[in-house]
Parts: C-alpha cells; sequence; structure tokens
C-alpha cells in the first residue's frame, strides 16, 4: 500500500528566519543625514556661483575689467573653475557617506576645512583688487556671504557625532 503525498512540502530543516532575505541596515542618523543634504545644498551653491560669471563675460571682458580692474578677471576666472571642482567633490562625497564610507567621512573634515580657507582667502583677494583701482575720494560696498564659512561648520560638527562615526564605520 502506497503512502500518500503530504498536503505540503516537509522541510528536514526549520524554515529560515528571514524569509524575505536579509534584513535592510540601520537608517541614516539624522545628522548625517543633514551634514549629506547641506553637501548637495554647497553643491548647488558652487556650481550656480561658477555659472553666474559667465554672463560677467558675456557683455564683454572689457566692461568687467573697466569696473573692477584685470586683477579681479583673473580671480573670477579662478573662482568659477574652483566653484565646479568643489561641486564635483561635494557631490562625490555626499554620495559616498550616504553608502557609509569611512574614508569619505574623513575626507569631509579636510574638503570642507580647506573650503573654508579658500573662502576667506578669496574674499581679502576680490576684496583688494577691486580696492586697488578706487579713486581717492570714491567709495565702493563689498558684500561678503558668510554661507561659504558656516555651512562647513555644520557639516564638520554634524559629521563628528559618535553616531555618524558608527554608521560611517563599517
Amino acid at each position: 500500500m502506497a503512502v500518500p503525498p503530504p498536503q505540503y512540502p516537509e522541510y528536514p530543516y526549520p524554515p529560515p528566519l528571514f524569509p524575505y532575505g536579509p534584513s535592510s541596515p540601520p537608517r541614516m542618523p539624522g545628522l548625517t543625514t543633514t551634514a549629506v543634504v547641506l553637501l548637495w545644498v554647497m553643491v548647488a551653491l558652487n556650481a550656480l556661483g561658477a555659472l553666474l560669471t559667465i554672463p560677467m563675460f558675456a557683455f564683454g571682458p572689457g566692461t568687467f575689467t573697466s569696473l573692477f580692474g584685470p586683477e579681479a578677471v583673473q580671480l573670477a576666472i579662478v573662482a568659477a573653475a574652483q566653484g565646479l571642482a568643489w561641486a564635483i567633490v561635494r557631490a562625490v562625497l555626499a554620495v559616498k557617506i550616504a553608502r557609509r564610507s569611512a574614508w569619505a567621512r574623513k575626507a569631509a573634515f579636510v574638503v570642507e576645512g580647506t573650503g573654508m580657507a579658500f573662502q576667506l582667502t578669496f574674499a581679502v583677494l576680490i576684496f583688494n583688487a577691486t580696492m586697488a583701482d578706487l579713486p581717492e575720494n570714491g567709495s565702493y560696498s563689498l558684500n561678503f556671504d558668510c554661507t561659504g564659512i558656516v555651512l562647513p561648520v555644520l557639516v564638520i560638527y554634524f559629521l563628528s557625532s559618535t553616531r555618524s562615526l558608527q554608521w560611517c564605520d563599517r
């Protein structure tokens, strides 16, 4: 007499604990998420600032040179190239930090510290370049935007938290 087949499969071992694959990794900490968002904000600001120098030269470099002097034109070209380079570097770091890369977290400290130093240096150089051609009794107003200082400080502070260290240390 034949034994009837079972109605459901019989397993010789217990079923797996995670039937739908391995568990997902933990969520990115809030401060790390904020740092990544700030990096993307700085990518947008760097790219926008670099691209906004193009219309200055569309009116002719002679107009810009007559207003601010030849040193300011050279500094504007260097600042535009630097802006595009920083946008690329910060975008790479933002993606790598989101993927839990420890070297990207460490590199972000160096990049943001260097970025703050460049921001202050270019502010001083542009101020000095524009003041060189100013008449003796003339006046000139130069507005300094401190987002290039505040945002890197916040990124360094947020990435230096213990939870960020644990997140990026895989």
